[in-house]
This record gives structure tokens, C-alpha cells and sequence, in this order.
């Protein structure tokens, strides 16, 4: 990775001055080491992509309200200078990540309050730099349920999962993330501050709806600052159900069946043999022996037990056995913890597409076939949408230590969503920096609009260039569609030539037993000295 330039001296008594003025020299970031930290996400980036983007941003700011969020916004606009909102980063595709250095805004540092609980209106509050979990919590303890939210809701920030235009946890019953939105503070391109619908009504009229736009756009035109969502009421029952499946191809019919039911679930997901396998590795007491089919259903207990009925007889018709309460009750408690994989010490990147359900059984195996053609391992999880709608999270894991597996393994993503075009789907539900170029093939003709309406209210182009729209390298190099795909498409063909990655979970799982032994090792020196001394 380049050397990293200090800033301070470049923009001394022009951007960091007016910036230190305009939200206090506190709140505004330039020391090497710190600025560093921002150069990633939770995905891990290979070094060799600082050459072609300024991952590291010059500048690093973190506002407390929205206002502060309007002047700094006003001052990259009068500098011309990018502008790169940034919460929790929980998301693995550099959306958060700089593609051209300019000014960082971190929401999390001093934007991370719930504002109002409003009973009588239903609706909760909150700035963008709150996780979701911490929003959830509070609406549960008024009395109220966040109908959706991302699995990640321990750590990801409202902003977001919203930016991406999110599917997780309780969208089967309640829709995407644009769907329990009443309003938005928003802050333009141009520094303005927008409100994008009404507090306590729902925003059904004529006139662009302005939520829904911002609302997937990945941060390109405008930085969302404050959130009120609708809420509902907090049910009587929520309960977790589990059925176990020989292999996860299986559960194609059930899901069918469910799905042209009238059962509304409010949430559907799944695992398969390896994934509990991995869990199996690390210790985990795993009481599935196959494949895992998990329905949550919640309302009033009278209804709950009557589509609990209804969900038993199909799983029963296609094979599946149910398994105790206890196990479904874990398999609920670890929504938010698909990834634990990461804990033997091997890298794990995951990827979402989404098909048709009824592509369901031919899309697993085919995603079967790729990680056996590249030579790889790693599990397939994934949840219902909607009722016609499939979304994969498959993962693959690797040896972090051999940089030509790492970078060639990158291109299983780039293929299962080849594999999902071929099925009648598509890829992920967000493009991020590194999948920007497929948007133009992924909305056809809907491509050009979406550019009119980006130049329209971003003429500049400061918000958070480089993702979404196209990708592009620092050096003003555009890389197409067709680009990324032969560049991924040799990386695929390459990975297949290596040798076999050969037991990598089971190395992994030696190495993270090597690494407990020496904790409790390094804690037995430590209790010792405490009991020597009677202090550290």
C-alpha cells in the first residue's frame, strides 16, 4: 500500500480550517494512523487496490447533528472535494470506503441517539449512526415492534442498510427497508436539508417520492442524517420454529408451498450441512444433522398456533422433521451471527443474490457445482424476501495467508451472480465500489434516468463518487461491465488451475485451538503474577 500522506499541512488553512470552524477542531480527524482506519470495510481489501483508488481519506470528520452534517457538506461543495458518508461498515463491497480520498463523514462518533419515541403515533426516531439493534430494544420496550431489520442489527447503522436498499430479518412480513420508513432528514448534495416525507402519516401522494429515492442510492445523493420509522404492535407471541432436511435442495418444495399459502411468517431462513459443520468445528454444540429450514411467526398466540399447525403439516409432507424448541429458540438467538465461521481463523466472504423461488433447488445445487469447479469450500445460508423472492448469502473460506487463492477467490462472488442471471434472478442487492459497473446491464435503459437524476442534484459529483453509478480508478480510467467481467471471469479460471484448498476449515479449526490453548496459557501467567503480587 502507498505510503500515506499527511494531510494536515495540504489543507491547513483551507478545507481543515473551514471545516475545524464550521464543527470544532475536535470533530475533525487528520493524523495518518486514524485516517487508516477508514480505508476499509468489513471485507478485507488486498493491497494492490490502493493503486487504483485512494482508499484513505484525506480528512475525516464527525458531525453531532444534522446541521453539522449541512455545513461540512457546503464547504466540500465550495472546495470541490468528495464527500463519503460512513456508518458502521458492516457491508463488504467499499460503499463506505473512499474511491478518491476527499472528506469522510463518520455518522457513528456523534450521531448515534434515539431522538423520540412517539406512542401516539406509532413511529420511533433516530439518528443514522444508530444501530438497529439499539432501535429495536427501544421500540420493544414501549410496547412497539420494528417490523424490519438487518441481521447485522447488533452493529449496522440505520443509514446504512437503508443506502443499500436492505433485506434482512422480518422482511417476509414487513417489507424492505424503504417499506417501514414514514420520513428522513436528508442532506443534499448542495447542502440543503430535506425532509422526505411526514412524521406520522404515510407518504401515498403524487409527486416523486423522495424516500424511496434516497433509499437504495448507496449514500450518491445525499447523506441521511435522521430516521422515523412506522411502528407496530409489539405481539403477543413470537415464536421460533425449526425443521431439519437431508440436504438443503430439499427444502425447494416446502418453500414453494409455504410460500403459496396464506401464512405470513415473519421471517424465513435457512442453513446448510456445512455451515453447521463449520459450527460443529469450533466447538458449537449443533443439534441440526443436515440442513435447517427456520420459521418465525409472531402475532396473537391464538393465530401463531393455528399457522404453526399449518407450516408442520407441509414440512411433514416433504420430509422434514421438526426439531425441539429449545434448538429453534438458539437458531432465532444466532440470526445476527451467520459468519461465526471467522472464529477458526480463516478469512469467510459472503455474497447475496436473489432468484425466483421456484429456481430455488436448481440455484443450490448449481451454486454447489461452482464451489466444487473452483476447487473451494464454504456453506450456503440465505432468508425469503417476499413470496417470490430468494435471497442467497453463499460464503466461501480461504487461507488468508496465500495472496494468489485470495485474490483469485474473489471471482466465486462475481460467478454465483452469473449463476442467478441464468436462473432468473440477479446479483447482490447493492454494488458498492467494486460491483458499481454492473448496474448499467443490471436496470437496462432505467441506467440513463438513474445518471440524469444523479448530474441533476449532484452536478458536482462530490457525493461519494465512484460507487454505484460505475466504477472508476483515481486516475479517471472508467472499468465497464464488460471489463470486470473478463477480468473475473480469468480469476475464475485461474482459481480452478490452482490446487484444491485442501481442509481449510480443518486447519483453521487446529489453528484456533492453538490459539485458545496459548490465551488460556497467557491468562495462567497473568493469574499467577495476581496471585503473587495481589495486583497486575
Amino acid at each position: 500500500m502507498e505510503a500515506i500522506e499527511d494531510t494536515s499541512e495540504k489543507y491547513q488553512g483551507s478545507i481543515v480550517t473551514k471545516l475545524e470552524m464550521a464543527i470544532g477542531v475536535e470533530n475533525v480527524k487528520t493524523h495518518k494512523g486514524e485516517r487508516l482506519l477508514y480505508s476499509h470495510d468489513m471485507a478485507p481489501l488486498p493491497k494492490q487496490a490502493q493503486v487504483a483508488f485512494k482508499l484513505i481519506p484525506d480528512v475525516v470528520v464527525r458531525p453531532t447533528s444534522t446541521e453539522d452534517v449541512a455545513k461540512i457538506v457546503k464547504i466540500a461543495v465550495e472546495e470541490g472535494v468528495p464527500v463519503t458518508p460512513r456508518g458502521a461498515s458492516t457491508w463488504g463491497l467499499a460503499g463506505a470506503v473512499t474511491a478518491f480520498g476527499g472528506i469522510l463523514i463518520d455518522m457513528i462518533g456523534g450521531m448515534s441517539n434515539i431522538i423520540e419515541i412517539d406512542e401516539k403515533n406509532m413511529t420511533i426516531t433516530a439518528e443514522a449512526g444508530c444501530s438497529w439493534e439499539q432501535v429495536y430494544e427501544a421500540a420493544w420496550e414501549a410496547g412497539f415492534l420494528l417490523g424490519a431489520y438487518p441481521s447485522s442489527a447488533p452493529s449496522a447503522s440505520l443509514a446504512g442498510w437503508i443506502s443499500t436498499g436492505g433485506i434482512g430479518i422480518g422482511n417476509y412480513k414487513y417489507g424492505a427497508a424503504g417499506d417501514i420508513i414514514r420520513t428522513m432528514r436528508v442532506v443534499m448534495p448542495d447542502g440543503s436539508i430535506v425532509d422526505t416525507g411526514f412524521k406520522t402519516l404515510a407518504d401515498n401522494m403524487s409527486g416523486y417520492n423522495l424516500t424511496r429515492l434516497i433509499t437504495g442510492a448507496e449514500g450518491t445523493l445525499g447523506v441521511i442524517c435522521e430516521v422515523t420509522f412506522k411502528l407496530y404492535p409489539r405481539p403477543e407471541i413470537l415464536r421460533p420454529l425449526a425443521y431439519e432436511f437431508p440436504s438443503l435442495d430439499k427444502l425447494n418444495d416446502p418453500l414453494v408451498e409455504l410460500t403459496r399459502s396464506k401464512v405470513t411468517p415473519l421471517h424465513i431462513s435457512w442453513a446448510d450441512n456445512n455451515h453447521f459443520e463449520y459450527l460443529r468445528k469450533l466447538g458449537n454444540d449443533v443439534q441440526v444433522n443436515g440442513s435447517a429450514l427456520i420459521v418465525v411467526l409472531e402475532g396473537d398466540k391464538d393465530i401463531v398456533e393455528l399457522e404453526e399447525k399449518k407450516i408442520d403439516e407441509i414440512a411433514e409432507k416433504h420430509g422434514g422433521k421438526k426439531l425441539p424448541d429449545d434448538v429453534a429458540l438458539h437458531e432465532w438467538e444466532e440470526r445476527s451471527y451467520e459468519f461465526r465461521v471467522r472464529q477458526m481463523g480463516v478469512g469467510s466472504i459472503p455474497m447475496e443474490v436473489l432468484v425466483p423461488t421456484h429456481a430455488y433447488g436448481k440455484m443450490t445445487n448449481d451454486m454447489y457445482d461452482l464451489l466444487k469447479s473452483m476447487k473451494m469450500e464454504g456453506g450456503i445460508i440465505g432468508i425469503m424476501a417476499d413470496r417470490n423472492t430468494v435471497m442467497f448469502m453463499p460464503y466461501y473460506v480461504y487461507d488468508p495467508t496465500s495472496l494468489t487463492k485470495t485474490v483469485t477467490s474473489l471471482s466465486f462472488n462475481y460467478k454465483c451472480g452469473d449463476l442467478a442471471k441464468a436462473n432468473g434472478g440477479r446479483m447482490l442487492g447493492g454494488f458498492g465500489l467494486f460491483f458499481g459497473s454492473t448496474l448499467k446491464p443490471v436496470r437496462g435503459a432505467g441506467y440513463d434516468a438513474i445518471v440524469r437524476i444523479k448530474n441533476a442534484l449532484d452536478p458536482k459529483e462530490i457525493m461519494n463518487p465512484g460507487k454505484l453509478l460505475g466504477m472508476k480508478t483515481r486516475f479517471g480510467l472508467p472499468v465497464s461491465a464488460g471489463m470486470l467481467d473478463f477480468g473475473m471471469g480469468a480469476m475464475a479460471t485461474v482459481k480452478k488451475l490452482l490446487p484444491k484448498d485442501k481442509n481449510i476449515a480443518e486447519k483453521s479449526h487446529e489453528f484456533a485451538m492453538e490459539r485458545l490453548d496459548k490465551e488460556k496459557f497467557d491468562q495462567h501467567k497473568v493469574d499467577t503474577v495476581i496471585d503473587k503480587d495481589g495486583k497486575k
